[in-house]
């Protein structure tokens, strides 16, 4: 038998930490054997979490368990993080209101942007920026929730605009 322990980069390790938060967002291994289609062993999820056992969360079993994960806080785990990986960001489609919320979806959307740009100028205040500020303002997090917010933005712009 192969040794399974091992030393990940710090991108390979963040994939297991993203693996684990899924797994505690479905209730736990246990759960987590119960929802997957495929991998039904408790002890697998919890290889699949460990940043130091060289094993992955195949995709299926990802997919079966962010499908019971909808709408949790940081949700698609794994799926986002392997869209970061690869240089890029998750955006969730984005169900349109009709034409009268979407116009206070709209005013709702613009009032969050300014409330992320006040936390911002705010870590900016004293001239620069360091990672402190990001840390204590979760600015990366922040950023990540403008981007998916534009898309509802956007989406709600265009669909205002073919109305017209």
């Amino acid at each position: 038998m192969r040794d399974r322990m091992v030393q990940h980069d710090s991108r390979r390790q963040s994939l297991k930490v993203a693996t684990g938060e899924l797994i505690d967002a479905a209730g736990g291994q246990a759960r987590a054997a119960e929802y997957s289609r495929r991998i039904k062993r408790q002890q697998s999820f919890s290889d699949y979490a460990l940043v130091n056992v060289d094993t992955f969360i195949p995709v299926d079993a990802a997919l079966d368990l962010e499908a019971r994960t909808v709408g949790l806080p940081g949700w698609p785990h794994v799926t986002r993080e392997m869209c970061a990986r690869n240089g890029g960001s998750f955006v969730a489609n984005v169900v349109l209101p009709g034409s009268t919320e979407a116009h206070l979806r709209l005013a709702e959307l613009i009032k969050e942007f300014s409330d992320v740009s006040t936390a911002m100028a705010v870590a900016l205040a004293d001239g620069k920026l360091c990672a402190e500020d990001v840390r204590r303002g979760a600015l990366v997090a922040e950023a990540d929730q403008l981007v998916s917010k534009a898309a509802e933005v956007r989406a709600l712009l265009e669909r205002i605009e073919a109305e017209g």
